[in-house]
Formats: C-alpha cells, sequence, structure tokens
C-alpha cells in the first residue's frame, strides 16, 4: 500500500477520523472529517480532501471511494459509491446513496438527489443544480491533478506536522 500523510499537529485536533478508515496516496488538508460511523471508507490513490471537506459513511455497507477525486474546501460527501477523477467543488453536498461515476463534476454549492446515479462526465451546475454530460476531454485536468498533488507532497511536509500511515 502506498504511504498517505495526515497533516497536523495531532490527528484528533486538526483531522478528525472516525472508525475504519482505509486510504493510500491520499492527502488529508487539516480540518477535514472522515467519518464511518456505519461502514468502513475505502479510498483508492491519488485524492485530495480539503480544509473542511466532511465525507460521511452512515450506512452498513463500505463507501468505496476511487482514485484522483478532488473533495474541495467545505464539500460534503455522504454518497455510497465515487469513481474515479470526480471534483467536489466548494460547498457542493452529494447526498446520501448517491452513485457517482467516472469524471463528474458537482459545481459549487450545488447538491445531488438522495439515492441519485450519475453516469460518468456528469456536469451539476448553476443555482438550479442542472445537469449535463460533458463530452470532452479531461486530460488538461488530469496533468493538473498530479502537479497539484506532487506539489502537496513536496510541500505539506515542510510547513505542517505529519504523520505516515505506515
Amino acid at each position: 500500500m502506498a504511504t498517505a500523510w495526515i497533516y497536523g499537529e495531532e490527528l484528533g485536533y486538526k483531522v478528525l477520523i472516525v472508525s475504519t478508515f482505509d486510504f493510500s496516496g491520499t492527502v488529508l488538508h487539516p480540518q477535514c472529517k472522515v467519518w464511518a460511523t456505519g461502514g468502513s471508507i475505502i479510498f483508492g490513490s491519488g485524492n485530495i480532501v480539503e480544509e473542511n471537506a466532511v465525507i460521511i459513511n452512515r450506512g452498513p455497507d463500505a463507501l468505496f471511494i476511487g482514485d484522483n477525486n478532488v473533495f474541495e474546501v467545505g464539500s460534503v460527501m455522504e454518497g455510497a459509491k465515487l469513481g474515479n477523477r470526480n471534483t467536489l467543488e466548494v460547498r457542493s453536498h452529494v447526498k446520501g446513496g448517491t452513485w457517482l461515476g467516472d469524471d463528474c463534476v458537482i459545481g459549487a454549492v450545488c447538491t445531488t438527489n438522495e439515492g441519485e446515479v450519475l453516469e460518468d462526465k456528469t456536469v451539476i451546475y448553476g443555482d438550479n443544480n442542472e445537469r449535463r454530460v460533458y463530452t470532452g476531454s479531461r486530460t488538461s485536468h488530469n496533468i493538473i491533478h498530479t502537479r497539484h498533488l506532487d506539489y502537496l507532497f513536496q510541500t505539506l511536509p515542510k510547513f505542517n506536522h505529519s504523520r505516515s500511515s505506515s
């Protein structure tokens, strides 16, 4: 398993992780919260969980989170499954039981419906949570995500106390 870093002086003070949690190659910023009050939470690699983001699994089954997802500041993930390369923008909310495919974007302050299934490349945007399917390539987004992750792995240990999961 790859190494994941938890940033903060004390795990319980800066980052709150409750119950069974499996992660690899994931960056957890200070002040994020990961709650597995029901089933466990299983992270793929290369995920970024920013400040004040909340990931909750209240259900009895495991919450699977794929690779290279970004949970931006203040986003809330209560869904059942998250594919790869998704972005939950600032203060977005994925409601309970929701399944996201790959390459989805939940826009800033947008929400999904309870138990919704979003196909690959779905974008939710605007005041009315409108939906469309993105038909372009996300190649440049993937390159930027990789650079962002590299930058965080190089920079955060210099300025934050860190603890390895291995």
